[in-house]
């Protein structure tokens, strides 16, 4: 018995009326979308490169020219496109000798540090009317030209920036150009490579310790780093803020996603996926409108950081995962989860009731079991008794009734075909009975009432079934201090409740992520699931960060990606429900790439043309990431599912790494990037095919049921409606 319908059930009734359930669902929501979208696309616009060129020598400066009028003269440049890189240099003694008539020079003593220098300051004569000062303006650049180096050089005097857009970035704090332009780049790759190690490490954690003290491990370690961020001294302190920021995404934004799905009903799961994806988009909107508004850095920076101060009141409000109590034995205080939320739903419900249901579901199966006798008296799908065992039943029969021997018949033709099932419920009846086995000589043989009358001394000296361990080991004393530290209890019999976890804990607690690779069906699912996470994280995030690419105001851009984003999640969640989660994935992933891909058909002086298909293929991306968050969730075993999401992701993040270089292709050719996204998309779209379909079907909670699950499904088979299964 692996819970896994007793834990569906158990979440219905708790959840059949009230609105707390859904209050915190919507808490959980947002907290894996809102803060994670300020914290990987604030780069967006913290790191964005102003327009730049080279500013002039400051013997020309002085002369107190206009910009445009100096940019003309010493940048390279044609159509009203310039150089950002390279300058004419000005010899200025050979420049005032020829402006000798015009440029007013005189000494002065000017103060610096207490003491007292004497500096030349050099201005133009004042003009007497408007043809006088034209007429200085044109010898000016007579000038200009008559004494500036024939071919141009590097930069030498620093850079002017562009303040239409934006007051102040990094890049301009810093002079990240030219030389340095790599830098912003480097720094977004190193937060990708933060979130490797980092998704990897919670991953662990979330399944070892639980899923509440991970996600307030999480708070109170990212809000002090994101809010630390706004107050570098150098970019290389900057960047050393955002490695340990992105430590915790994209786990900031998978676990608190577990949790939801984990303490939901089956009927209301697809909407974790779809709330998560729109207030993620929501989340995307909001940093746009409050760039633009900003559009200073270290402003926008205090915006999407100190806010989530408020995220530290979570303690009080989210509870452990059932689930994942169960999975570790600890089946009363996943009941007094669910009994929680019940009350604070208005619904009471009486101790004990989980086992209630337990023991209603093994008499239910225990009577599917009797049904599926044959004739020959063995359970059907099971291999025969021996030969001799056979030969008697069969005689033993034969007194009482004629047998049927059409049936005989068909049993034999079908034992061949039936060979691969067999094999399945073998592997799946030795992985969920484990640790039974190995303590079959130790297990009680007494009666209900026996158990209930046991004295204080042998339920002190119970141990639980899942830790072979002794008590004191490190391992053991860490997850009773976790416990302590984050479990609420109350004055409930803590004794009762270990008899309880004692007699009903299935004992299949011990998974690590190395289980994924032992059993072939997990394996194969977890790699194709895998490799659709690098397609889809790659594009969705590349096609993000590229904005700034797409020949349109950068806040715009961004803006309409996120609204494009927010219908993009409905249409998912619609497809899902009644399409099921495979077909809608793959085709949502080829309509993007398709749309990306013609890209490169679109002349460059047609960026709007651009936008539109960037945004179509943003859209697709978008419902691909909504679809596929659920179907991943699906498909993984509760005792391993946070661990192979964080295994998963790692290697995501590891294609990650090219997201920056990928967009950075834009100066090569505007289409080229999204060429890229395109082939990846579709190749995604096609994987997704060779997984089985989870709509309408259990949540596997053990590595059994995930080895069962998905075993023969056809690759062009259809959903299966709920009345058929």
């Amino acid at each position: 018995m692996t819970w896994t319908r007793e834990l569906d059930e158990a979440a219905t009734v708790a959840t059949s009326k009230g609105h707390w359930h859904t209050i915190l669902f919507y808490l959980l929501c947002g907290l894996a979308a809102i803060p994670t979208s300020f914290l990987v696309f604030s780069q967006v616009f913290t790191n964005a490169t102003p327009e730049h060129w080279c500013a002039p020598p400051p013997e020309l400066e002085v002369l107190g020219l206009p910009d445009h009028f100096l940019r003309n003269l010493t940048v390279p440049g044609s159509h009203g496109v310039y150089e950002e890189c390279l300058t004419y240099a000005v010899d200025p003694r050979a420049l005032y000798a020829a402006l000798s008539d015009y440029v007013d020079e005189r000494s002065e003593l000017v103060r610096e540090g207490g003491a007292l220098r004497m500096v030349k300051i050099r201005q133009l004569v004042p003009a007497v009317g408007e043809n006088e000062r034209k007429e200085q303006i044109s010898k000016v650049k007579e000038a200009i030209l008559a004494v500036r180096s024939p071919e141009p050089t590097p930069c030498a005097h620093g850079w002017r920036f562009n303040t239409e857009h934006y007051t102040r970035t990094l890049v301009t704090e810093f002079s990240l150009v030219c030389d340095k332009e790599w830098l912003p780049r480097t720094s977004n790759t190193l937060f990708w490579v933060g979130s490797i190690f980092g998704n990897l490490f919670f991953g662990w954690m979330s399944d070892r310790y639980g899923r509440r003290p991970t996600i307030l491990l999480m708070i109170l370690l990212e809000v002090p780093l994101a809010i630390a961020a706004s107050f570098p001294t150098t970019y290389w302190s900057y960047a050393a803020f955002r490695v340990a920021g992105g430590l915790f995404f994209p786990a900031l934004y998978q676990l608190p996603f577990i949790l939801a799905l984990e303490l939901m009903p089956p009927a209301k799961r697809t909407y974790a996926g779809i709330v998560v994806g729109m207030l993620f988009a929501t989340g995307m909107c909001l940093l746009a409108l409050l760039a633009y508004a900003l559009r200073d850095w270290y402003h926008l920076s205090l915006a999407t950081s100190l806010p989530f101060i408020l995220l530290y009141g979570y303690y009080w409000l989210i509870p452990e995962s059932p689930r994942w109590l169960v999975g570790r034995g600890r089946i009363a205080e996943a009941e007094k989860v669910l009994r929680d939320i019940a009350k604070k739903n208005g619904i009471d419900l009486p101790r004990g009731f989980l086992l209630e249901l337990h023991k209603k579901i093994k008499e239910e199966d225990a009577e599917a079991e009797i049904t599926m006798l044959n004739v020959n008296g063995h359970i059907s799908g099971y291999p025969e008794p021996e030969k001799d065992e056979y030969m008697d039943r069969r005689i033993s029969n034969m007194i009482s009734f004629k047998p049927d021997l059409t049936k005989i018949t068909e049993v034999e033709d079908n034992r061949q075909e039936s060979l691969e099932r067999i094999l399945a419920l073998e592997v799946a009846e030795i992985v969920n009975k484990k640790s039974r086995l190995k303590n079959k000589e130790e297990e009680d043989v007494s009666s209900e009432e026996s158990h209930l009358n046991s004295d204080l001394q042998q339920k002190s000296t119970q141990t639980e079934p899942y830790s072979r361990s002794p008590p004191n080991t490190l391992r053991r004393k860490s997850i009773q201090l976790v416990t302590r530290i984050f479990i609420k209890e109350d004055g409930e019999d803590v004794i009762e409740n270990k008899k309880m976890d004692d007699q009903n804990s299935e004992g299949d607690c011990k998974a690590s992520p190395l289980d994924v690779f032992r059993y072939p069906n997990i394996r194969r699912k977890f790699l194709l699931l895998t490799f659709d996470w690098v397609a889809l994280g790659v594009v969705y995030n590349s096609l993000s960060y590229n904005s700034s690419n797409l020949g349109v105001n950068d806040y715009l851009a961004f803006f309409i990606g996120g609204i494009v984003e927010l219908p993009s999640y409905f249409i998912a969640w619609r497809c899902m429900e009644r399409f099921g989660r495979r077909w809608v994935l793959c085709i949502f992933t080829c309509i993007g790439g398709v749309a990306c891909l013609s890209c490169a058909l679109v002349p460059e002086d047609m960026p709007w043309v651009t936008v539109t298909l960037a945004m179509l293929g943003r859209l697709c991306a978008a419902a691909s990431f909504a679809v596929f968050y659920v179907f991943i969730g699906e498909l993984l075993p509760t005792v391993v599912r946070a661990q192979a999401m964080g295994a998963a992701s790692f290697i995501c993040g590891l294609g990650l790494l090219a997201c920056p270089y990928i967009v950075h292709l834009a100066v090569y050719a505007r289409s080229l990037p999204l060429i890229i996204m395109g082939v990846l998309s579709m190749m995604g779209g096609v994987t997704s095919l060779f997984l089985p379909e989870t709509l309408n079907q259990p949540l596997p909670q053990t590595l059994g049921d995930g080895e069962m699950f998905g075993r023969n499904f056809k690759i062009l088979s259809c959903v299966e409606k709920a009345n058929e299964k």
